[in-house]
């Protein structure tokens, strides 16, 4: 017999599946990244009780749905808690919110849930609409993916000597993390040392003091590229979540 899952979960993906239905990918808080069928969800809402209206990317649902063999579920019900309308009245919020939605959709593996990073992305979600520290938002967000992902690496210590008390971080190797002066070699790119420190403390500050958390722009321009470099470095190899490293 089917096994009825109730949960909730935020949109990464919608494909409009035929005239009146969908097949939607959700991060959801109890089954990690799940694809559902919704039957019906496009059409009018009093056609159907059982969606209160068309799936839409970003948006956090109430839902109902019926394991099936193989990866698409059916999805029985699905009623919107949050819609973050305002990440559709300013384009760049959109853009980085389809960023978001776009990078968890390719970290991790089906069937593997991450409660912080939910919890993590829904704050990252809500705070675009502060209008300020949008690129120390976007920092965190990174942050918490490699951290969810287990590659993060330790910003505090050489990963060359592993070595923290008397070493003056001073470069980047991609994709093991800080490097110190003693064991950078000329393909290690050299860095702002005084990023390592912000990096170091990025995880630690709550989200709702991220938009007012005073660093200097060009140690949060170089944060940005250390991180996305470590990420791309991640999603050009299968996804890999803790469950697995730990496995």
């Amino acid at each position: 017999m089917a096994r009825t899952v109730s949960t909730r979960g935020l949109v990464l993906r919608c494909i409009d599946y035929s005239e009146t239905s969908q097949i939607v990918s959700f991060f959801t808080r109890d089954e990690g990244i799940v694809d559902l069928l919704a039957k019906g969800s496009r059409r009018p809402r009093n056609a159907s009780s059982s969606f209160s209206s068309p799936f839409d990317l970003a948006g956090w649902y109430d839902l109902v749905y019926r394991k099936r063999g193989g990866d698409l579920h059916l999805a029985t019900e699905g009623q919107l808690v949050e819609g973050f309308s305002h990440l559709r009245r300013d384009l760049e919020c959109w853009l980085d919110a389809n960023l978001a939605l776009e990078v968890l959709a390719k970290s991790f593996i089906r069937g593997d849930p991450h409660p912080e990073m939910l919890r993590g992305v829904l704050s990252y979600l809500k705070l675009l609409s502060v209008g300020k520290g949008r690129q120390l938002l976007r920092n965190r967000f990174l942050a918490e993916i490699l951290t969810s992902s287990g590659v993060s690496p330790r910003w505090h210590l050489c990963q060359g000597c592993m070595r923290q008390e008397g070493v003056d971080l001073v470069a980047l190797r991609v994709p093991v993390g800080p490097i110190c002066s003693g064991c950078r070699v000329a393909t290690d790119s050299l860095r702002d040392p005084s990023t390592f420190a912000y990096l170091a403390s990025n995880g630690a500050i709550p989200w709702d003091r991220v938009p007012a958390w005073e660093v200097a722009e060009e140690v949060i321009a170089d944060g940005w590229d250390q991180l996305r470099a470590l990420l791309l470095d991640h999603l050009e190899r299968p996804p890999r979540s803790l469950r697995y490293l730990r496995a």
